[in-house]
């Protein structure tokens, strides 16, 4: 998470005026489709894992871990960009 990002995110908690996780993952809309979820949420569900990164806690299900290992989540301009180095669908080879 970049440091852009980290101080977006912290802000946008701070308006809320109550503790909030950030919630990331994937959203699967349709047969192969994967979208990335950036949300606050206020609760945990139970299956999430809490990560802390940079006094940020992150909801994450375990399911979407493989999809979201070593991605960076960066703001620029007047939104969030995720950087994913590896692809979401690999080819069968």
């Amino acid at each position: 998470m970049t440091s852009k990002a980290q101080q977006v995110i912290k802000d946008m908690q701070q308006n809320l005026e109550e503790e909030t996780y950030l919630r990331f993952g994937v959203n699967r809309p349709c047969c192969n489709q994967m979208n990335y979820s950036l949300t606050l949420s206020r609760t945990k569900k139970e299956q999430e894992e809490v990560l802390v990164l940079h006094d940020i806690k992150i909801l994450i299900d375990p399911s979407d871990s493989h999809f979201t290992d070593l991605t960076e989540i960066d703001f620029e301009g007047d939104g969030f960009i995720i950087r994913n180095p590896n692809p979401l669908v690999s080819p069968i080879i």
